[in-house]
């Protein structure tokens, strides 16, 4: 079985969000699951993760009262939609699977989903894989990166405010008198999710020098690198939408740092020069 609180720690170095493990029992078998401590039960959500000799899943497990967060991501405008598309598509280049259900409909065309409002949401992402046969550590990486995927795809639907000061309130209508929760989605940006994707498409380790924080640190720097916008954010137009995996590259702090040292950024495959003559390659 994965290691729920693995999961939960890898996923929180990937994206950068709080998360926490929340283990479920299905059939007597126990599933591993992680929550967004930011949107709290019963109104928030899950993704669950299965492994099976051949295959990894995750799933999209909304709370009871999760309603008004399906009519949220629903209510996203154009300009969003979009970006999920490319992640959606980002990941089934990468060889997952994805399958989506909005309102019992099947959606085929990620660039085209179905209006608002919306009551239901399904999302499954599925990926062949041996790591069972692996041994531990393989079955977690597999997890880990099938669980990405699924929670990138929802975190790129939910809404947000332009000003990450003030606290956008979601209300769930039908909670028991008295309960009535907030749930706060403003705090998730969009960059998590393309950082998500980018590392997904690249690894984790720096595409300059090839450092790994987690074979350095181990578990405290699994997952752990900083993304590089290829096309300078300041230079982006309106309404442009990053592709995670072509506009994006993980770089460490270090070649990060020599990249940003003249304006324009230097060039990766001038970095990589350079770094390789001062090696004496």
């Amino acid at each position: 079985m994965v290691d729920s609180v693995r999961l939960a720690e890898t996923l929180t170095a990937r994206f950068r969000v709080a998360l926490k493990a929340d283990a479920q029992e299905i059939s007597d078998s126990k599933v591993a699951c992680v929550r967004a401590t930011d949107i709290s039960a019963p109104n928030g959500f899950v993704v669950r993760v299965t492994s099976s000799w051949r295959s990894v899943e995750a799933e999209f497990v909304p709370d009871s009262f999760a309603g008004q967060l399906i009519r949220s991501m629903g209510s996203s405008d154009e300009l969003v939609r979009h970006a999920f598309a490319k992640v959606a598509q980002a990941l089934v280049s990468m060889g997952g699977r994805v399958w989506l259900r909005i309102n019992q409909t099947a959606v085929t065309d990620f660039e085209v989903l179905p209006a608002a409002p919306w009551k239901t949401f399904e999302l499954r992402v599925h990926r062949m894989s041996a790591a069972e046969t692996e041994g531990p550590g393989a079955v977690l990486l597999a997890a880990s990166e099938v669980a990405a995927a699924c929670l990138a795809l929802v975190l790129a639907l939910l809404p947000l405010e332009d000003d990450d000061a003030a606290a956008h309130a979601l209300f769930e209508s039908g909670l028991p008198e008295g309960a009535r929760t907030r749930v706060e989605v403003n705090r998730y940006e969009r960059n998590p999710v393309n950082r998500a994707v980018c590392i997904a498409s690249h690894g984790a380790l720096c595409c300059v020098c090839d450092q790994d924080f987690g074979r350095t640190y181990g578990i405290l720097g699994a997952g752990y690198i900083e993304v590089h916008h290829l096309v300078p954010v300041s230079r982006m137009g309106a309404g442009y939408v990053v592709d995670p995996v072509r506009d994006l590259v993980p770089l460490c702090a270090n070649c990060h740092a020599m990249v940003h040292r003249r304006d324009p950024p230097v060039p990766i495959t001038e970095l990589k020069a350079i770094l390789a003559n001062a090696r004496g390659h």
